[in-house]
C-alpha cells in the first residue's frame, strides 16, 4: 500500500472515498502531505456536494464558505449549512449565484 512518504500520487481507491468524507475530514487530509493536498484540491468530486457541520460550522464565515465552495468549480450542487451562524444571508446568497446547479441548500 502507498503511503504519503513514497512518491507518487495516491492510491486510486482514495479518489472513491473522498466524496464521501465531511469537509473537516477534506481539509484535514490536505494537510497530511503534499499528494493528498493535491489530489484533493485537484478532484472537484468531494465539493459538489457539502456538508458543514461539527467542529467546522462555528469557526466557517462568508469568505472561507466562498473558498469552500469555488473548489466545485461553479458545479455546487447540494450545500447543508448545520448552525453555522457566522455565515450570512448575503453570503449565501453569492454562494447560490456563483453555482447555477445547486439544487438543495
Amino acid at each position: 500500500m502507498s503511503t504519503c512518504s513514497e512518491s507518487g500520487p495516491p492510491h486510486e481507491a482514495l479518489f472513491f472515498v473522498l466524496a464521501f468524507l465531511p469537509v473537516f475530514e477534506l481539509v484535514s487530509m490536505t494537510q497530511v502531505c503534499k499528494s493528498l493536498r493535491d489530489a484533493i484540491n485537484n478532484d472537484i468530486l468531494p465539493w459538489l456536494n457539502i456538508i458543514v457541520e461539527l467542529p467546522l460550522n462555528k469557526r466557517l464565515s462568508d469568505d472561507i464558505l466562498m473558498k469552500v465552495t469555488s473548489k466545485a468549480n461553479g458545479r455546487l450542487r447540494f450545500l447543508a449549512l448545520k448552525n453555522c451562524v457566522r455565515v450570512t444571508d448575503d453570503g449565501l446568497l453569492k454562494v447560490v449565484e456563483e453555482n447555477p446547479f445547486i439544487s438543495k441548500v
